[in-house]
């Protein structure tokens, strides 16, 4: 903590920050939930747990709004400066991006659900890869919520580029379905669904992705939210050297 406090400020603003990063990290708990069991229902054919994905996702608003309300009043009653004022705000955006992998996770059980009603089911050709989509997407959720935790810049940094893994997998999985639609038209409608479910799962791999750039900002002061994953490591000089003390 900054010592621009008096040593009471200073543990009460603490208690606020880690009563704050408590709800982050609780409502990044449900949202892997959320990913795991919307993609379970896909796979499953489960409807019924498709419904609670669905139904779980005002959880998910909920804790956005808390969050949200927490940060401000902390940044109007405390006004912090510095790497204090660099914390909260990062925990205030990383509420949203976890807002949005909610948002894209109600999507994936609305499709179980219809594709369930429809009678339809992922195509062989592709059902692996947008399983290991789904696995690699949630365990970047687990990595990033683990970096939140600890405070990891390196861990952060390490779920930030294995995002292009997610990318090549999503390709791959576009190229499955389009040769399966070449060969066999009639599977455009199940196609059409594949489509919207590998993109939701790409975007739950951005958000885990901007999730880690945010940690690195907050505990490396650097704002790489415009730098290459595959480039983080040397820009922050995270290669063969260490950085110059001085």
């Amino acid at each position: 903590m900054s010592d621009g406090h008096g040593g009471h400020t200073v543990q009460s603003f603490d208690e606020e920050l880690k009563r704050l990063s408590g709800v982050l990290l609780d409502m990044g708990d449900l949202a892997i939930a959320q990913v795991r069991d919307g993609t379970r229902s896909l796979f499953e054919r489960d409807d019924e747990l498709a419904q609670e994905v669905v139904a779980r996702e005002k959880q998910i608003n909920a804790y956005d709004t808390q969050g949200e309300e927490m940060a401000i009043q902390v940044i109007a009653r405390r006004q912090p400066m510095g790497v204090d004022l660099r914390s909260v705000i990062v925990m205030l955006k990383s509420f949203t991006e976890l807002e949005r992998v909610g948002d894209e996770a109600k999507k994936i059980a609305k499709i179980a659900r219809r594709m369930i009603v429809d009678e339809q089911d992922p195509i062989d050709a592709y059902r692996d890869s947008v399983k290991r989509m789904a696995i690699a997407a949630e365990h970047s959720l687990v990595e990033v919520l683990r970096a939140i935790r600890e405070q990891d810049e390196n861990l952060a940094i390490q779920v930030a580029e294995r995002d292009k893994l997610l990318d090549i997998e999503y390709k791959d999985a576009l190229r499955a379905i389009h040769e399966g639609l070449v060969s066999t038209p009639s599977l455009l409608p199940v196609a059409a669904e594949s489509v919207l479910i590998i993109k939701a799962i790409e975007r739950i791999g951005d958000h885990a992705k901007n999730m880690a750039k945010l940690v690195v900002y907050q505990v490396a002061g650097r704002d790489v939210r415009h730098v290459k994953s595959k480039r983080l490591a040397e820009a922050l000089g995270k290669t063969d050297e260490e950085d110059d003390a001085g």
